[in-house]
């Protein structure tokens, strides 16, 4: 099988049938579809399998205890038989011929990633903007493990490709060898970003294709609008110790761990503390200096 479509679900009944009908009616036939139903207390199951009922395609639907997106990826991933896995957010969609667009460009390209632009949609799913991360199909290709870290460092991590599960086309067979799983968000802050750092380190060709596949509905409600800003820092410090500790980095990238640190403290500055004051912000920096054990080390060649 090729594909293995994952797609975690809780509480979207709103937007549920939209995101499986465009999962459904693919213009591709050799793929699976693995519904991770977490916990919806809304009338999500039900329409999962009124609406799987009806459809042709390889699917199953497996019901759980909630335990956050996190939980409901990791359990599509435990069953999946798809050399190949695509993330699809429930509140989302993707265009009808994706994993058509994927398979050509698997046949052209050897790669060990795939990853494509998307559209940003309203709550009506009407396209209120792109992201766009190539505007003709680009192999980016890595000769040695420097290549490959310094690209991790100076390109990935500011967010050159995205970040987000969904945005990414993941080899099965890397996930299951190095055995690599989301990490829970109570955890770990932004989990998307932990799996992918990991994944990169087995990376030798990303393929990055210049189509518009997938449909990014924005929502209120998303981890980084609903939380506290003086939380934020602290968080990506979390993630950061997570990584240094326990992620699958490779010896290199962990020696030069300081300037991975500083890109994600300065890109969150950046785009998610732009209303914060300066004062605000150096509170926050001056809080993880004195409370965590690593900080002062990452963070200490600092403009601020």
């Amino acid at each position: 099988m090729k594909f293995s479509i994952i797609v975690p679900i809780y509480n979207v009944e709103e937007y549920l049938e939209k995101c499986l009908d465009t999962i459904v009616n693919q213009t591709f036939d050799d793929y699976e579809i693995i519904l991770v139903n977490d916990g919806s207390t809304d009338s999500s199951e039900t329409i999962c399998r009124s609406y799987m009922k009806q459809s042709k395609r390889n699917y199953q639907i497996i019901n759980q205890e909630n335990g956050g997106l996190a939980a409901a990826r990791n359990t599509g991933l435990l069953v999946a038989k798809g050399d190949w896995i695509v993330f699809v957010d429930s509140d989302d969609f993707v265009s009808l011929d994706l994993l058509e667009c994927l398979d050509k460009a698997m046949a052209k390209v050897d790669a060990d990633l795939y990853t494509y632009n998307h559209n940003r949609v309203d709550l009506r799913g009407q396209r209120t903007s792109k992201k766009l991360y190539a505007v003709e199909n680009n192999l980016i290709k890595f000769t040695s493990e420097k290549e490959r870290n310094q690209f991790i460092s100076e390109e990935f991590l500011n967010y050159s490709l995205g970040w987000e599960a969904w945005g990414m086309i993941y080899k099965r067979s890397i996930i299951e060898r190095e055995k690599l799983l989301f990490q829970n968000t109570v955890e770990v802050f932004a989990e998307d970003l932990c799996f992918a750092i990991q994944y990169m380190m087995h990376v030798e060709k990303i393929y990055v294709l210049c189509n518009l596949l997938y449909n990014y509905r924005i929502r209120p409600g998303s981890l980084i609008e609903t939380a506290a800003p003086e939380s934020i820092l602290p968080r990506i410090y979390k993630l950061a110790e997570f990584l240094y500790t326990d992620g699958k980095l490779n010896k290199a990238l962990k020696k030069n761990f300081s300037q991975v640190y500083k890109l994600l403290i300065d890109f969150h500055i950046r785009y998610n503390l732009s209303d914060s004051s300066a004062d605000s912000i150096a509170e926050q920096l001056n809080e993880l200096k004195n409370t965590t054990k690593y900080h002062r080390k990452w963070y200490k060649n600092n403009d601020r």
